[in-house]
């Protein structure tokens, strides 16, 4: 079964399927995003631990443009699955919004989730493939995706899931936003819980715990 639409420049070719997760056929993304579609996307949280043994956890700040929470702090790099494409290979996605080059080994699978997300003009239904990955250096010397990123923060994944449970108000983070001629700006911001994507407070806890144990985990080996 193929659903048929018209194709804009920015649209590609998914795989669709039942609530169950059972293949129906393929659709274009805006379609699917019009009509409710159920279709995969892949997360995947970058983090690292710094000299004082604190996790960091990356933020990518969305265009503000986007259907789908414009202009938030959301995962640090995420997108569609493409029609045929095996979900580990979505990891493309890492170097095409920030620049990044890892390999697809580089890359932990942590849980499948489900995320419905109804707006004026979108109705969203995925099923979220949610992987984790670590890296070194800093947000610094990323390449933000014009299309896609508006800019790429650090956090303390503990003050982070602090916000999330709404046990602080605000925290602070560093990274770079991008300028309208495509160049660079350092910046530390104060960020409260409406400046974050609203996923489930589930989904963040369950993200997070499972990075922080595979983090102290990957430290204690080494």
């Amino acid at each position: 079964m193929n659903f048929n639409v018209d194709k804009p420049m920015s649209d590609e070719l998914i795989d669709i399927f039942d609530e169950n997760m059972n293949f129906l056929g393929t659709a274009m993304k805006s379609q699917a995003h019009r009509e409710g579609l159920w279709h995969k996307t892949f997360h995947c949280w970058l983090a690292q631990k710094d000299v004082n043994g604190k996790i960091l956890l990356w933020l990518q700040l969305r265009n503000f443009d986007k259907d789908i929470f414009p202009g938030k702090l959301d995962i640090s790099a995420a997108g569609h699955i493409r029609a045929g494409e095996e979900v580990k290979d979505a990891y493309r996605e890492i170097s095409e919004e920030l620049g990044l080059k890892l390999n697809k080994d580089d890359i932990i699978k942590l849980f499948t989730s489900k995320e419905i997300y109804e707006a004026e003009s979108v109705n969203n239904r995925e099923f979220q493939m949610v992987y984790m990955a670590m890296v070194e250096g800093s947000p610094y010397k990323a390449v933000l995706q014009p299309e896609e990123v508006a800019g790429l923060y650090e956090v303390d994944i503990d003050e982070f899931c602090n916000l999330i449970n709404e046990r602080t108000d605000q925290i602070e983070a560093k990274g770079i936003k991008r300028n309208p001629d495509s160049s660079y700006t350092l910046e530390f911001r104060n960020v409260t819980k409406a400046d974050v994507a609203p996923h489930a407070k589930e989904y963040y806890n369950k993200a997070l715990e499972m990075i922080k144990r595979f983090v102290t985990n990957s430290s204690l080996a080494s």
